[in-house]
């Protein structure tokens, strides 16, 4: 693996952080946050995004994106977490869906979605499988009966007809969501498993419910209905039960989540050390404290550690593509989630004892950050979770 950028990787990352600095100031983020739940999404923003191309920066080249392998997308999202505030989570998704679109979907699909991803800079996709009675289930997955997915689509001629329910949807205002569903309810659930394509304006589609989080979010979350939905066979992705080969076999894709959680941290120990550096305590700064210094040098180690895993998961995943493979092992993505969730509680509880009482005023940021720490805490499974999923692949 070569440590050096290359230049292409230089630009992006310069022009993310310089789009962060002139767009995103704090009084920005703190009115945006203030507003109604409905109103959050930074559409003047999306737009200058989308203008300069980071909006589409994993649509392949072909469809007039950036083509951006996992490497690239990693370090631009690490960029955005630590300068953007909630922007790099609202165009992570995307990156994921486009990714996932280029190495799985059809020409036929990927013609019509592409070019609309290009041509409108409020169309929005997002991927759905959490449900009310399961969580981790369709994750590892859990095949005894009964367990897992309990949404539904029959085939009906040229059409599938969808019914269940699903939560904790990430952006229920997309236009396109991704649903992991079951078509046999026979299978075990790693192998009754599809993916099919729902565009929101389908009949019987519904949003029941929008989740408020100790984080406000800028994307509404909440929770779908699918009510004898019905959607073109064309919408399947993939062949049908094999959506759980896709789904696990895609999960390097949500390396960028981390890297915006990467960002984060790097952001969080930023404030702390220039803090401890400033505070004076027993008449010098309290960062010349052993007892608080050396928890500034734990929080830096830890988080260069989990920067390395994660790079390299990701220049692995791309050299992957290289020699052909369209779907990997999850094995390097269940890793990295498992240390970046452990990070970002680490980071977190240092900083909270090197600020004190500091650390909950709402006039600080220091509070916001250690929120968003906790607000992450489960994507895509516990760090526990995670090592369990590891365990079936070592």
């Amino acid at each position: 693996m070569e440590f050096a950028l290359n230049e292409e990787q230089k630009a992006l990352t310069a022009l993310a952080k310089d789009f962060c600095k002139r767009e995103v100031s704090p009084e920005f983020l703190r009115e945006l946050l203030e507003r109604e739940p409905k109103d959050r999404m930074p559409w003047d923003l999306i737009k200058k995004m989308h203008d300069l191309g980071l909006r589409t920066l994993t649509v392949p080249e072909e469809y007039g994106g950036g083509g951006a392998d996992l490497l690239t997308q990693v370090l631009v999202s690490e960029t955005l977490g630590q300068y953007g505030g909630p922007v790099g989570a609202v165009l992570t998704p995307m990156w994921r869906l486009c990714g996932s679109l280029a190495a799985v979907g059809n020409k036929e699909q990927q013609d019509e979605i592409f070019n609309r991803v290009k041509s409108d800079y409020t169309f929005f996709m997002h991927e759905i499988i959490t449900e009310p009675d399961h969580g981790h289930d369709p994750l590892l997955p859990h095949n005894e009966p009964g367990s897992g997915l309990k949404t539904f689509a029959h085939r009906d001629g040229d059409e599938y007809v969808i019914n269940g329910e699903k939560c904790f949807c990430g952006n229920t205002s997309a236009d396109l969501f991704w649903v992991h569903l079951r078509t046999d309810k026979n299978k075990p659930l790693s192998q009754s498993m599809s993916l099919l394509l729902v565009p929101r304006d389908a009949p019987g589609f519904s949003v029941t419910r929008i989740n408020e989080f100790i984080v406000p979010k800028v994307r509404l979350n909440g929770d779908l209905l699918f009510d004898n939905v019905r959607v073109p066979a064309r919408n399947l992705v993939g062949e049908e039960g094999k959506g759980g080969d896709i789904f696990q076999g895609r999960l390097a894709f949500s390396l960028p989540g981390l890297g915006v959680q990467l960002g984060k941290t790097q952001e969080i120990y930023e404030v702390t050390k220039d803090y401890a550096k400033t505070r004076i305590q027993g008449g010098k700064p309290i960062f010349e404290h052993p007892t608080v210094g050396t928890k500034i040098v734990d929080m830096l180690t830890h988080i260069e550690q989990a920067r390395l895993l994660v790079y390299k998961t990701a220049w692995e995943y791309d050299q992957a593509v290289k020699s052909g493979k369209k779907l990997v092992s999850p094995l390097g993505f269940n890793l990295c989630n498992a240390v970046m969730h452990e990070l970002g509680i680490l980071v977190a509880g240092h900083a909270a004892e090197v600020w004190g009482g500091r650390a909950t005023l709402k006039e600080l940021p220091i509070e916001g950050y250690i929120r968003s720490v906790y607000d992450h805490h489960h994507f895509l499974g516990t760090a526990t979770f995670n090592r369990i999923k590891a365990m079936s692949m070592i």
